[in-house]
């Protein structure tokens, strides 16, 4: 029996409901390994036909979805007369309400999320995607290593992407680089960190108001979109409203305009990343020649 593997299959961007956090966005790469008997090709599974089949796949059903956990009794899960789910979460902090297109969520047996368990699923989904001569299928599903650096989990949904991006309730994981005057700056990088932990990014236009859930404020988000009908209402203190789309590249702009407000006389450079290798990079301040005569690329860290 021959194993062969696949480092960097694709990754999943998508959020999952958490009982005491909410709702949180999440990036996990995906790794893969395939073993079994040789095929007349001398190849346990051709490399081409992994991309085209198992990718796709992992990608169909998991990739840009809420993730929720079945058997929860927090959660509350029905299938509406107009083909959409209607959808409660009720945790610490308040509830999620959503209505979305049925693709747009993934209900998992269990009582929370986990990597066992969306590792579980994967198997059963790729065992019908593999030929026979394929034995065992290993999936590992791991995060992005960014070390010491700072990241968060963030939410949202863009109506007029012609993709899945459409869908209200997906996420990233994601990192942040900030330079301030030339020089790579931690602490601004934690403070953004820090804003956008487990958040929900929303825009404005698509706010139709603010309500009180057992004395808490909700945000509610409603829009229509090609794949259909959405809506959100979630704690106001899990938000964070912005005056145009969420796209990255946006927000890497908005961050960009905040910090040049926040710290005037300033010149930065954010890289904002959405999920995992991809991302936006925007500049905004004052030019100061006299602090950032190193240029962008010889600044040195700040901690």
């Amino acid at each position: 029996m021959a194993t062969l593997f696949v480092e960097n299959l694709t990754v999943v961007d998508f959020s999952y409901l958490h009982a005491k956090r909410g709702m949180v966005g999440e990036s996990w790469i995906v790794d893969l390994e395939l073993s079994g008997d040789l095929d007349a090709q001398g190849m346990v599974f051709d490399f081409g036909r992994i991309k085209k089949t198992v990718k796709h796949t992992v990608d169909e059903r998991v990739d840009h979805r809420l993730l929720v956990p079945a058997d929860s009794d927090q959660l509350d899960l029905h299938a509406r007369d107009d083909g959409h789910l209607a959808l409660t979460w009720r945790y610490l902090a308040g509830e999620v309400r959503m209505v979305t297109p049925a693709a747009g969520v993934l209900d998992l047996p269990g009582l929370e999320v986990s990597k066992a368990g969306v590792t579980l699923y994967l198997m059963e989904l790729i065992r019908d995607a593999v030929p026979d001569n394929v034995s065992e299928i290993h999936v590992i599903l791991r995060e992005q290593d960014t070390g010491t650096a700072p990241f968060y989990h963030y939410s949202h949904g863009l109506k007029k992407h012609d993709g899945n991006c459409q869908r209200i309730a997906h996420g990233h994981r994601s990192g942040i680089e900030i330079f301030e005057n030339g020089r790579r700056s931690r602490y601004w990088e934690k403070l953004w960190a820090d804003r956008w932990e487990d958040i929900y990014i929303g825009t404005r236009e698509d706010l139709e108001g603010t309500y009180y859930v057992e004395e808490t404020p909700h945000h509610r988000f409603r829009y229509d979109a090609p794949q259909g009908h959405f809506e959100l209402v979630i704690p106001e203190d899990h938000c964070y409203l912005v005056d145009c789309d969420s796209t990255v590249e946006n927000l890497a702009e908005h961050i960009a305009a905040e910090l040049a407000r926040e710290a005037p006389g300033k010149r930065f450079r954010v890289r904002a990343f959405e999920g995992v290798g991809k991302g936006a990079i925007a500049e905004a301040g004052e030019d100061n020649p006299r602090l950032a005569k190193g240029g962008w690329l010889t600044g040195s860290s700040v901690f």
